[in-house]
């Protein structure tokens, strides 16, 4: 069991801070900085339109389970994730079985947006069997908008956390949505430092989005050779009934193949 939880921590502990959240998000390739579907807090803080509330529920590699809810109102959002890893069997040091666990991840995150830049800040658990992480991280976004384009920027997961003294996963975002045509979005972004290239297309067809994207995570510099799972291929589609939207994304790669399922509630303004 010491072992497992040397290697869950040291190699990339908080990584679920960087997984997609929203059908919309994921079907584009993961894009989060130039996407509004009322979960500004995790995607980009400063991209707050309408007031929205998004529960979206992801079925993720090997039985792992992702539960969101956010929302945003008038310049602020709010968010709840629930990342559950299923059942595991534990061993001790001699291979023999131990206690069975369900390791979890739970995140709660606020965001305030003023004026053209948005700020949020998470706060969130990680356990696993009797040990937990216990961290807080906030970020900046901004954004500059025109008639054809929006360009979106995103520094986050500034922070730290408490038990391991480790620093949490700090990500930078820049992404651009050209609008093509009446119907076309094509959304472009880059993330460092771990570098990952996103792209994404998005049509419009009156009460229903159709997208399709495309991730390429580049692999380590000691991997010389160009590999499938290097890329992650994605697709999905919302459709719109009068003040809601129901929509269902997929993520496949070379391992396994994840599912996304979300309803949208559009309140009017007040």
């Amino acid at each position: 069991m010491n072992l497992f939880l040397y290697l869950i921590f040291s190699v990339n502990s908080c990584y679920f801070l960087e997984l997609p959240s929203g059908v919309m998000s994921s079907g584009l390739g993961g894009v989060v900085s130039i996407v509004d579907e009322g979960l500004a807090v995790f995607h980009n803080p400063a991209l707050m339109q309408e007031t929205k509330i998004n529960f979206t529920l992801s079925r993720w590699f090997y039985n792992t389970n992702l539960a969101g809810l956010g929302g945003t109102y008038k310049n602020y959002s709010f968010g709840l994730n629930y990342l559950n890893y299923g059942i595991i069997q534990g061993y001790d040091e001699f291979g023999i079985p131990t206690n069975r666990f369900a390791p979890y991840d739970l995140t709660v995150a606020g965001a305030i947006r003023i004026g053209s830049f948005g700020f949020d800040i998470k706060v969130f658990q990680e356990r696993i069997d009797s040990v937990s992480l216990f961290a807080l991280c906030g970020g900046i976004g901004s954004y500059f908008k025109s008639d054809r384009f929006l360009i979106g920027s995103k520094i986050d997961n500034f922070g730290r956390e408490f038990t391991y003294h480790q620093s949490t996963p700090i990500s930078i975002v820049n992404g651009i949505r050209f609008t093509l045509t009446d119907s076309f979005d094509l959304f472009l972004e880059v993330k460092a430092p771990e570098i990952e290239l996103k792209g994404g297309l998005l049509y419009w067809y009156q009460n229903i989005k159709i997208f399709t994207g495309i991730k390429y995570t580049a692999p380590l510099p000691e991997v010389k050779n160009f590999s499938t799972a290097d890329l992650n291929l994605s697709g999905g589609i919302l459709i719109k009934l009068e003040e809601y939207e129901i929509g269902y994304s997929f993520v496949w790669t070379k391992f396994s193949l994840a599912h996304q399922f979300s309803i949208v509630f559009n309140l009017p303004d007040t």
